[in-house]
C-alpha cells in the first residue's frame, strides 16, 4: 500500500495506528490472522523506546479506543489508518458490517469522506485479489472475489 510505504511514522502514530487496528479486530473478537497482522506491523514499526509487541498485544481491550483522538491528523496518516484498519478487518477473510462501521467511524473522525473511504476499500480488495491472482485455480480466485464483494 503506497500510503503506508511512503511515510515515516512517529512513535505516537505507530501506537495510535496499532490501537486503531486493535479496535477493529476487537469488533468481532481478535482472530489469529488479525493479531498476526497487527503484531507484524507494530514490531516492524516500533522503536526501542516503545513497549514490546507482546505487551501491546497482551491487553488489547485494556481501554476503548476513542476515534476522536485521530481528529486533525494529516491526510496521509488518515489514509494509512483507514487502509491498515481495512486490512485488519479483512485479515480473517471477511469484512463484517460491524468492522466496516468501525473503520468508517475512524475515517469520519479523521475527515476521510465517503468517496475516499470507498476508494481505500477498493484498493484493499484489489490488493487481496492481486495476492491470489497467481493461483492456478481461476474458479477459486473468482469465488474469493465474489466473497470479498458480498461482504459489504
Amino acid at each position: 500500500m503506497n500510503a503506508i510505504k511512503d511515510q515515516e511514522l512517529s512513535s505516537t502514530q505507530v501506537i495510535e495506528l496499532t490501537q486503531a487496528m486493535l479496535s477493529v479486530a476487537l469488533v468481532d473478537g481478535i482472530h489469529p490472522a488479525e493479531a498476526a497482522l497487527i503484531g507484524q506491523f507494530y514490531e516492524s514499526s516500533r522503536s526501542a523506546d516503545m513497549p514490546s509487541t507482546a505487551t501491546v498485544l497482551a491487553r488489547p481491550d485494556a481501554g476503548p479506543f476513542d476515534a476522536a483522538r485521530l481528529a486533525g491528523v494529516s491526510a496521509g496518516f488518515a489514509d494509512t489508518v483507514v487502509l491498515m484498519c481495512l486490512m485488519t478487518a479483512y485479515a480473517d477473510g471477511h469484512l463484517s458490517a460491524a468492522e466496516r462501521a468501525c473503520v468508517q467511524t475512524l475515517a469520519t473522525a479523521m475527515g476521510v469522506d465517503a468517496a475516499r473511504f470507498e476508494a481505500h476499500l477498493a484498493q484493499v480488495r484489489d490488493e487481496l485479489v492481486g495476492a491470489l491472482s497467481h493461483l492456478p485455480d481461476a474458479a477459486s480466485v473468482a469465488a474469493v472475489v465474489r466473497e470479498l464483494a458480498s461482504g459489504d
